[in-house]
């Protein structure tokens, strides 16, 4: 009698190697997601970092002052009109109202010690007052994502360039430079 020797996988194995492959694949696809969600969270953080300095500078160099009232969504730019009493909200294109993407938020701590620099006019008040000198309320914002441990610090003094930091778990990251791993 002859003896066929046979080839190919067990059903078995090819079990065991699907199931390996699938736990494979589902470590890669949480590493990108992961990673999506901080580069999303550093581009938004550093976006609002910018455009409040550019607020700044336009606020100085148009002796104006200027606000920024912050949501948990969104946020908006507002100037003062000293005629009308009240603040109003930017139509220009870079400082109009800006919708974080979805499951994206802010938190917003200001400096509670610091008595404000204009009483309430209406129902767009701002948190932060940029002066015509180019101070303005010190303030910590905290801009998060929901589906990630990742956290963008928004800092400022008052007086010295807004500043941006990383913060994941226990682990501060103190610049932008850090994070293209």
């Amino acid at each position: 009698m002859s003896h066929k020797s046979q080839r190919g996988f067990t059903l078995l194995e090819l079990l065991v190697t699907l199931v390996i492959v699938g736990i494979l694949i589902s470590f890669v696809a949480v590493s990108f997601t992961t990673n999506s969600y901080k580069h999303e969270i550093r581009a938004e953080a550093n976006q609002l970092a910018q455009r409040i300095e550019l607020a700044r500078r336009v606020a100085t160099t148009h002796n104006e002052t200027w606000g920024v009232s912050i949501s948990h969504t969104d946020y908006r730019f507002l100037k003062f009109d000293p005629i009308e009493d009240e603040w109003i909200e930017s139509e220009d294109r870079l400082f109009r109202k800006h919708d974080l993407p979805m499951h994206m938020f802010l938190e917003f701590d200001g400096n509670r010690d610091i008595p404000r620099l204009v009483d309430k006019f209406n129902e767009i008040d701002p948190e932060m007052v940029i002066t015509p000198g180019g101070e303005m309320t010190p303030f910590v914002l905290n801009c998060k994502h929901e589906h990630s441990e990742q956290t963008r610090i928004l800092e400022s003094d008052g007086l010295n360039k807004v500043e941006v930091f990383a913060i994941t778990d226990d682990r501060e990251e103190s610049s932008d430079e850090d994070d293209d791993e």
